[in-house]
């Protein structure tokens, strides 16, 4: 049965992927750079699965109903044990930990259920990075979040490369 590669994601807009670009450049030294079109911030990680897996999701998705947030993109970590060096918010809105609840409980009604319950939202901005020197005094990335998509990753060579499959806009309650 044929699989797909696939997670939900938040991509930054044209001026936030300049900004990310701007950060990551003061640290290309200590590791490989994710290149600039693959800026995202992951909701969730789904794995390899099946078209009728991926169309159980759609549906899903299609029925939350979540308000547009604010994020911002004010701290710099490190993921050891993947040797990634990252940027992300110090504080989570809970618009976005709601999400992230809802989306995982959405999956694992599709029968996905190796879904971390821990989440770390984030823009990895190095791969394989040995030495994470950081600058704690970067100006943040603000990011009005107001959709999220459904992404299929396939392996080109030696990286990535994303599609969108399909986006969820948020409802624009009042």
């Amino acid at each position: 049965m044929k699989t797909q590669r696939m997670f939900l994601a938040m991509w930054p807009n044209e001026a936030q992927v300049e900004k990310l670009y701007e950060l990551q450049s003061g640290y290309l030294q200590w590791g490989r750079e994710v290149p600039p079109e693959n800026f995202h911030i992951t909701l969730l990680f789904l794995g390899d699965i099946t078209y009728q897996v991926v169309d159980c999701i759609s549906q899903g998705l299609k029925e939350l109903i979540v308000q547009p947030f604010n994020l911002q993109l004010d701290r710099l970590g490190y993921f050891e044990k993947k040797q990634i060096f990252w940027v992300g918010p110090s504080l989570v809105p809970t618009e976005l930990e709601s999400l992230f609840k809802s989306a995982r409980n959405c999956v694992q009604q599709c029968g996905i259920s190796k879904i971390s319950k821990r989440y770390t939202p984030h823009v990895s901005l190095l791969r394989k990075c040995e030495v994470p020197i950081s600058n704690p005094d970067f100006a943040p990335i603000g990011m009005k979040i107001d959709e999220f998509h459904l992404i299929e990753s396939r392996l080109d060579r030696d990286r990535a490369r994303y599609f969108v499959v399909e986006s969820f806009p948020f409802a624009n309650l009042v």
